[in-house]
């Protein structure tokens, strides 16, 4: 409420066993996303049993900064790490890592024509705001071995180029920040685009 979050641990419903041992008390709390600005932040204790609610700490400031202004053109305006995948082709999906200075990491798994599992990585680059530049589609592998980690070390080999877009794509309606496109071409092959979408247990 006006920049005032609070936070109540462990609402109780008739279990009189605190959900946090006394010796124990350590928990992360996930605010998520804010725009920028001041905040306070309260986390109450729930009431348990015949003991009554407490403050835990009560208005403790903190600042969230406009990461924009450690970003170059172009802005990339949403967060797009997560698990994305095609509701029409389950078994496959991409896991995508962007950090605040929009560095992006994807890795698909999906399968051969062998009918084997397969991994590929692709780092791509911002284009614009909601898409990417096309990046070498990797495929890696690493030989067995009986020591952790195996003395042989990772390869890799390009096999195409991917990019991702997530231009106001939708389906059935627009959603830029859970829908999105792939687009992929294997050396030699055709272009595919793949419709994704934010994976939501």
């Amino acid at each position: 409420s006006q920049n005032n979050i609070t936070v109540t641990r462990g609402e109780v419903v008739q279990n009189p066993v605190p959900l946090c041992p006394p010796g124990n008390p350590k928990d992360e709390i996930d605010l998520g996303r804010s725009p920028a600005g001041d905040y306070t932040f309260t986390v109450i204790d729930a009431a348990v049993g015949s003991t009554p609610s407490r403050a835990m700490f009560s208005n403790a400031p903190f600042t969230v900064a406009d990461g924009r202004l450690l970003k170059t053109a172009p802005f990339v305006r949403l967060d797009y790490s997560g698990h994305w995948w095609d509701p029409n082709d389950s078994g496959w999906g991409l896991f995508i890592w962007h950090d605040a200075r929009d560095n992006v990491l994807a890795a698909w798994f999906t399968y051969g024509t062998d009918g084997k599992p397969i991994w590929y990585i692709f780092q791509p680059t911002w284009q614009a705001f909601a898409a990417t530049n096309a990046a070498d589609l990797l495929r890696t592998s690493r030989p067995p071995g009986t020591m952790v980690p195996p003395p042989n070390p990772t390869t890799y080999t390009a096999v195409g180029s991917a990019s991702l877009d997530f231009t106001n794509f939708g389906f059935p309606t627009p959603d830029t920040a859970n829908t999105g496109k792939l687009t992929y071409t294997f050396t030699g092959g055709p272009t595919t685009v793949r419709n994704i979408q934010r994976f939501k247990p």
